[in-house]
């Protein structure tokens, strides 16, 4: 029995033969380059221990999914048809866990600007395309890759499977939420899961089924599970110095691109050099798997030695951590304090934009739309019917479902914010995290220069 120790699961186990596909996956080319993909990027400057790959999260995420799945096939208050429904759709439920994160790349959100494609889009790709993980499922089972990816986009037939990997109260969240928080040393995102799958329930909602918690003994757990996302992501996904080095790389590859539009030669590798100029070339996935983390800082240790000072010194800060220091904005529009700015930087060599990095909650590659959009109404009833139902957000794909459902023992839905005061006041506080990050050298003197609140 092949197992692999994990430090959040302990041992990770797959049977030779009942799991064959699960680990003929595993053993392909694209998965095996997700070893090479830190789970939090540049967060190691701010957690030196935060070198996790997207390799070890993805095992851990087909691992719960394998738990919740045995919980609610053999659990009493599970319908039949629902039992049924799960058992017919195990096998690409657990593949669809392994690979969800398949299309990732190095620096996800620097390479989505580059490329112009999200890293779920690169999935895809990895999927249908021409690749060792579209094989193994197709040798599986013909039509399997298609369902899989009909997973990821959020379409499949079966909602049940869609939510228990994307949704409020997903496997993938958990794992993430336990992994990050174990290896950054912050303690934040630890939540009881044991009991968390012990209280799961399938219940309806709108006509829909929905993965949520027994409401009398789940909602302990799913107040520590929503308050372990909002702290991970107030310290540690969103941690300032993290998000410096990740504007500063943004803007390492801004210049590469500028320069190389005027025709300067940059040193590369030819597969990275082809995505800036975003070649429709047969050879696009192939070269988009060949970019690692060590590809992209192999690329930024050759580029601190170009002639263009912008883009060399850039470098070279961001390999001796030699970060941009934050300016707090609270309320203030970014925009205003920057134009208040504009005569004190008149005198700079550097263009403004490479001077002064806006940053905010919504700029972040981690996002929360449960905990980091606008909040609720105060006068929403305790039902329900709240807004937030899956929705068209690009084409062929769906939202994940926004609401964590409580159920009685009649079946009836309880969104966790509409009976839970501290979710709910967590929920109706918007969280603003306006900063602007400047080279140290400037800090001093455009602090004395900020306009005052309004």
């Amino acid at each position: 029995m092949p197992k692999f120790r994990d430090p959040v699961h302990n041992f990770i186990s797959f049977e030779k033969k009942a799991d064959r596909l699960l680990l003929d996956l595993i053993h392909t080319r694209e998965f095996q380059r997700l070893r090479q993909i830190r789970q939090l990027g540049l967060s190691m400057f701010t957690y030196p221990g935060a070198e996790h790959s997207r390799f070890t999260h993805s095992l851990g995420v087909v691992h719960l999914m394998r738990r919740f799945l045995r919980h609610l096939i053999e659990a009493e208050h599970t319908s039949p048809a629902w039992i049924g429904e799960l058992r017919e759709h195990r096998e690409v439920a657990e593949a669809a866990a392994l690979l969800h994160d398949i299309g990732h790349g190095p620096f996800s959100h620097v390479l989505e600007r580059l490329t112009g494609e999200r890293h779920e889009q690169w999935t895809i790709r990895v999927l249908l395309g021409d690749t060792e993980v579209h094989q193994v499922l197709e040798g599986h089972r013909k039509g399997m890759a298609q369902e899989v990816a009909e997973v990821i986009r959020r379409t499949h037939p079966s909602r049940l499977v869609v939510k228990l990997l994307s949704s409020q109260l997903d496997v993938d969240r958990m794992d993430y939420l336990l992994r990050d928080s174990l290896m950054t040393g912050a303690q934040y995102g630890r939540f009881d899961l044991e009991w968390l799958i012990h209280t799961l329930r399938i219940g309806v909602v709108n006509g829909q089924p929905e993965v949520g918690l027994d409401v009398k003994k789940g909602i302990s757990v799913a107040e520590d599970f929503v308050m372990a996302r909002y702290y991970m992501y107030l310290h540690v996904y969103l941690h300032k110095t993290t998000r410096s080095a990740d504007l500063m790389l943004d803007k390492i590859f801004e210049r590469a691109a500028e320069l190389l539009q005027d025709g300067v030669d940059l040193n590369m590798p030819p597969e990275l050099a082809r995505m800036f100029f975003r070649s429709d070339s047969e050879d696009r996935l192939s070269d988009y798997l060949r970019l690692t983390d060590h590809v992209i800082w192999y690329t930024v240790d050759r580029w601190q030695d170009v002639s263009d000072p912008i883009l060399s010194t850039l470098c070279r800060r961001l390999l001796r951590r030699q970060l941009y220091k934050p300016i707090e904005l609270g309320e203030r529009d970014p925009l205003t304090v920057m134009e208040a700015w504009e005569d004190l930087l008149a005198g700079e060599e550097w263009p403004i934009r490479y001077l002064v990095l806006a940053d905010e909650a919504t700029s972040s590659p981690y996002t929360d739309s449960y905990l980091l959009d606008e909040g609720l109404e105060d006068d929403s009833p305790a039902s329900a019917e709240a807004p937030g139902d899956a929705k068209e957000v690009a084409s062929g794909e769906e939202e994940a479902s926004e609401n964590i459902y409580l159920f009685d023992e009649q079946g009836q839905a309880y969104e966790l914010s509409r009976t839970s005061p501290l979710i709910r006041a967590i929920r109706n506080q918007r969280t603003s995290l306006k900063r602007l990050y400047v080279p140290e050298r400037l800090r001093e003197k455009l602090l004395r220069a900020m306009p005052e609140k309004r």
